[in-house]
């Protein structure tokens, strides 16, 4: 039975993960200053990132039903017959709803997962899911293995502003901390039910740093294999996020087996902010 995988813009997947199955990349709509783009179609992560720094007019919106079909449609011209399909959290976007459309009209099996993560996050989740369904675990096994899976997974990042965060309707759990940010900076998650939330707030870019790399050390306390993926949005985030990668390598290298590196996708660096930097990992 041929087997194939679908995600979207928001999932982030590791630098060194690799699956033979065919995958499609629903790509969701970037607007800056009010010109639409598809992400990852016409533009790409440094043209978007570039264009992005210095304007505050950054939205999203999900890809019309016609357009996620089509991708569908494609994969079953092929001869797929089961689908593993992973995006981004229903309590962000509205994209999940609309799937119902998508799936009324595709005759093969498919079978569609809430990462409840963004970003490298959510790219930990696919992969582990991916990694199932090529060694030929059923939809069910799937299930079974998805809250296991999410519970080993570790995501934080850091925002210079919540603006956008609240422009676009994406604080979540996070909106506790609005009004109370003078000279003070959040250190930000999604959390099980798939919602941006708060980890930590913090007074000055040094305790940020230090009590990211704790946070990490907590989570990590009594395991002995990780893997993990450093991410940055613009150019100037990537100097905090080389910081944070070398602060962690220093506590812990010895138990990182496989590391990577991503630039945040476009459509995630709408809703966080140009600025944002951050990490997932993933404890084996």
């Amino acid at each position: 039975m041929k087997r194939a995988v679908v995600i979207d813009s928001l999932v982030d997947l590791p630098p060194f993960f690799k699956t033979s199955l065919p995958m499609k990349v629903v790509g969701f709509k970037v607007y800056i200053n009010g010109k639409e783009y598809t992400d990852g179609v016409d533009i790409t992560k440094e043209e978007f990132y570039k264009l992005a720094e210095g304007t505050d007019d950054l939205r999203t919106s999900y890809p019309p039903p016609e357009e996620t079909l089509k991708l569908y449609k494609e994969l079953e011209e092929e001869g797929v017959e089961e689908i593993l399909a992973v995006h981004l959290p229903a309590r962000v976007s509205g994209f999940l709803s609309s799937m119902n459309q998508v799936l009324e009209k595709v005759k093969a099996k498919v079978k569609v997962f809430d990462s409840r993560s963004l970003s490298g996050g959510a790219g930990f989740v696919a992969a582990k899911l991916i990694e199932l369904f090529e060694k030929g675990a059923s939809f069910k096994e799937l299930e079974e293995k998805f809250w296991d899976i999410r519970k080993r997974l570790h995501l934080q990042f850091g925002v210079p502003t919540l603006r956008f965060l609240i422009k676009n309707g994406r604080i979540g759990k996070a909106k506790g901390l609005i009004g109370t940010l003078l000279n003070i900076l959040p250190i930000l998650t999604v959390d099980e039910d798939g919602e941006v939330a708060p980890l930590n707030k913090v007074r000055g870019k040094k305790r940020l740093f230090e009590r990211m790399v704790k946070n990490v050390l907590d989570f990590v306390k009594g395991r002995d294999k990780i893997e993990m993926v450093i991410g940055w949005g613009m150019d100037s985030a990537k100097e905090n996020a080389m910081k944070l990668k070398e602060m962690i390598f220093g506590e812990i290298k010895d138990k990182i087996v496989n590391y990577g590196e991503i630039r945040i996708s476009p459509t995630v660096g709408c809703h966080a902010g140009p600025g944002v930097f951050g990490l997932a990992l993933y404890v084996l």
